[in-house]
This record gives structure tokens, C-alpha cells and sequence, in this order.
């Protein structure tokens, strides 16, 4: 009995890391996006894609001082269901 508990407890354990790491992998690759900035703390992309701009000092600088204008972001993406958020580590105001 008992060694089938531990069996059980060492599988779940695996499963439960295993599904982590694609989480992981996916927040540390930088991504590119280009859209526009609104005052929702969000950027929209040409294919109407929305990304939550987390707040730190370049995405709120961004937020901040361009409303309105179109950007190329770089930053590392995470997703909470089916929200995108965007840590930006720099960004590039885009001539319309």
C-alpha cells in the first residue's frame, strides 16, 4: 500500500514540474511586437491582438508618454488564462 502511495506521489510530483517548464521557457524568450499603444495599459497589434503592458519603468514610460502612437516593443510574454501580458525591456516609437 504504502509503496503505491509513493509511486503515485513521484508521478504526480514529475507531471506537476514537467508542465511547469514550458511556462518558464516561454517567459524568458524576448518576443517583438508592433501595434498601438492605448490608455488601457495595452498595445494592440495589426491582427487586433491585445497585450496587457506590465507595469515597470519602460512600460510605463511608454504607456505614459505615447497614447495613441505605434510602437515596436521587445519583452518577454506571459500568459494568465487567456490574457498576454508584455514585460517590455525597450521599445521604438514607429513613424506613421
Amino acid at each position: 500500500m504504502k509503496r503505491g502511495k509513493m509511486t503515485f506521489m513521484t508521478v504526480l510530483i514529475t507531471v506537476v514540474l514537467m508542465s511547469a517548464i514550458p511556462l518558464a521557457a516561454m517567459a524568458s524568450e524576448p518576443v517583438t511586437i508592433q501595434g498601438e499603444v492605448n490608455d488601457s495599459y495595452q498595445i494592440v497589434d495589426s491582427s487586433g491582438q491585445v497585450y496587457e503592458i506590465a507595469e515597470t519603468e519602460k512600460g510605463n514610460d511608454l504607456v505614459e508618454n505615447h497614447i495613441g502612437e505605434k510602437a515596436k516593443v521587445v519583452g518577454t510574454l506571459q500568459q494568465d488564462q487567456d490574457v498576454k501580458i508584455i514585460t517590455i525591456t525597450a521599445f521604438e516609437i514607429l513613424a506613421e
